[in-house]
C-alpha cells in the first residue's frame, strides 16, 4: 500500500527510533545477546509512544477485520535497521510464525517502509506462494525465486506469517530502516503482553479501536476476583473468538 503514512509521522518515528537505539543496545549486552540482536529493537511500541499513532487511527482496520474474519489484536512490533555492509539477523532466511498452519489466518506480517526501500539498500526478499510449505528453502532455491519488495518511505506491505523470506544486504552508503508489527487472531498469546507493559491505566485514555488492537480486550485473568466479573468488565471479551 503506497504513502500509507505521511513524511512527517515517518520521520518523527525515525527520530525516537534513534535515541532509544542506546538503550536497546545496553539492554542486549547486558543480557550477553547484542552479537546476534544489534540492530533489531524489540517491543519498540511500548518504548517508543510516537508508534501508537500508527495503529490510531488504523488505516487497515476494515481490511484486517476482513482478512482475520473478525477481531484482532497487535502480538508485537519492533524495528530494524539494516546497515551498510553490515550483517543482521534478520538476513537470515526465515518466516515469522513458528509453526506451519497452512490457510489459517492467524497471524499476520506488517513491514513499514521508514527510507526507501531498493534492491541496493537491501529491500527484502520473499519466497511467494512459500506460506504452502512448512520445509525451508534451500538458499540456491530461495534467492533463485524470490522477488525484492521495494517502496517508498511510508509504504507499507502484508504477508502472511508462514513466507519464508530475509532482509537483504545493504550495498549502499545509508541505513534502511523499518517497523515490523505482527497481527493476529486475540485468542493467540501476544509475543509482548502490551497491556502490562503501557499500564492498564491506558485503557480509560484511548480509542475503542486502539484499545482493541492493543490487546486489552483479550487478557488472562490471573486471580478469581479477576475472572468473576459481570459481562462488560470481563479480561477476555465475549466477541475476541
Amino acid at each position: 500500500i503506497e504513502q500509507a503514512y505521511s513524511p512527517a509521522l515517518v520521520a518523527a518515528l525515525c527520530d525516537e527510533l534513534e535515541a532509544m537505539r542506546p538503550v536497546y543496545a545496553q539492554l542486549q549486552k547486558d543480557a550477553g545477546i547484542y552479537e546476534e540482536a544489534k540492530n533489531t529493537y524489540h517491543n519498540t511500541i511500548a518504548t517508543c509512544p510516537t508508534q501508537l499513532q500508527l495503529f490510531d487511527p488504523f488505516p487497515f482496520h476494515d481490511f484486517l477485520e476482513l482478512y482475520f474474519g473478525g477481531r484482532y489484536i497487535l502480538s508485537t512490533c519492533g524495528c530494524t535497521f539494516i546497515e551498510p555492509h553490515t550483517h543482521v539477523h534478520t538476513q537470515n532466511i526465515h518466516r515469522d510464525s513458528r509453526s506451519h498452519h497452512p490457510g489459517e489466518r492467524t497471524l499476520l506480517n506488517m513491514l513499514i517502509m521508514l527510507d526507501d526501500s531498493t534492491e541496493e539498500n537491501g529491500a527484502t526478499w520473499i519466497l511467494e506462494g512459500s506460506q504452502k510449505t512448512p520445509d525451508k528453502p534451500s538458499e540456491d532455491e530461495f534467492f533463485n525465486k524470490a522477488i525484492r519488495a521495494t517502496g517508498k518511505a511510508g509504504d507499507v506491505l502484508f504477508f502472511d506469517a508462514n513466507i519464508w523470506h530475509c532482509s537483504g544486504q545493504n550495498k549502499s552508503d545509508r541505513v534502511r530502516r523499518i517497523i515490523t508489527p505482527m497481527l493476529s487472531k486475540p485468542y493467540f498469546k501476544q509475543g509482548f503482553d502490551l497491556p502490562r507493559a503501557l499500564g492498564y491505566d491506558l485503557t480509560y485514555r484511548i480509542s475503542d479501536q486502539l484499545r482493541q488492537i492493543l490487546g486489552y480486550n483479550a487478557r488472562t485473568p490471573s486471580t478469581l476476583e479477576e475472572f468473576y466479573k459481570t459481562r462488560d468488565k470481563r479480561f477476555y471479551k465475549c466477541d475476541q473468538g
